[in-house]
């Protein structure tokens, strides 16, 4: 089960969550999706790669 397929089973299954999510909007899934950029951008900002090429 990924993350999405939880968050609509706590969306069916617990009215509150549901409710907060209404409220407040998805905060994991929100939080999920920048976790995710941010590791991209750390992963390019960290690429020697290209200079390994260029200096021999």
């Amino acid at each position: 089960m990924n993350h999405q397929d939880r968050a609509n089973w706590m969306l069916s299954e617990t009215p509150i969550y549901a409710r907060l999510v209404e409220e407040l909007g998805d905060v994991p899934t929100e939080v999920n999706r920048v976790s995710i950029q941010i590791h991209r951008e750390a992963d390019r900002a960290v690429d020697f790669s290209a200079l390994r090429g260029w200096a021999a």
